[in-house]
């Protein structure tokens, strides 16, 4: 097994407490006004988020790979509903460039 980084567990710790602080997010009026589909998809999202960031959490690759679906489908979303803002971006980016750094030491198995 291979040991986690400092790095990884600080960006690990940051994004599930924003996985978590998302959740409400799902029941806000302002998703629930874009359609009836958006409150599931949204929620869906943040709850792939919460899993890969489990996976990258025990050093796996499925977790960067899912993790990267997420958010870009995530940041799809918020175009699309049109509330994209910059600085949603630089959490998923630390956190892809980190993991990503650590990518060949991270196990390929479940």
């Amino acid at each position: 097994m291979v040991k986690r980084p400092t790095i990884l567990t600080v960006i690990c710790v940051m994004s599930f407490t924003a996985a978590i602080l998302g959740f409400p997010t799902i029941f806000s009026p302002f998703i629930k006004k874009k359609g009836d589909f958006f409150p599931a998809i949204t929620g869906i999202l943040i709850s792939l988020e919460f899993i890969s960031v489990v996976g990258v959490w025990y050093m796996k690759k499925w977790g960067l790979r899912i993790y990267l679906l997420t958010a870009l489908l995530n940041q799809t979303l918020m175009l699309y509903i049109d509330n994209w803002q910059s600085y949603k971006l630089i959490l998923p980016l630390v956190f892809i460039g980190l993991t990503a750094f650590f990518y060949n030491k991270m196990d390929n198995n479940l």
